[in-house]
């Protein structure tokens, strides 16, 4: 039963999966490469960021409260970052 609960906790919540998805997004529009290699870095407008939150469906206050719960659990973080690392792999393959 504890196994069932651990694998559990391993997997990001939908919540998680899609901040994961605006945030791979919004790096590689900023030019960052799963590689670690930045391309000509390009100038996000707030009109751009405007146009991910709305593709994105993701408004402000949903942004600033996810930020807010991985300030506070540094491991969750890390699992979105793995996520985004792999978004962002996806993305450069397509």
């Amino acid at each position: 039963m504890a196994g069932c609960s651990l694998q559990r906790q391993d997997k990001l919540s939908a919540d998680d999966l899609h901040f994961a998805a605006f945030y791979a997004d919004y790096l590689a529009r900023s030019g960052v490469t799963d590689k670690g290699n930045a391309a000509p870095l390009t100038d996000l407008t707030p009109a751009g960021l405007d146009t991910l939150f709305v593709r994105h469906k993701l408004d402000q206050k949903t942004f600033d409260a996810r930020l807010d719960a991985y300030s506070r659990n540094p491991e969750l973080w890390r699992k979105v970052l793995l996520e985004v690392r792999r978004n962002l792999g996806q993305e450069s393959r397509k």
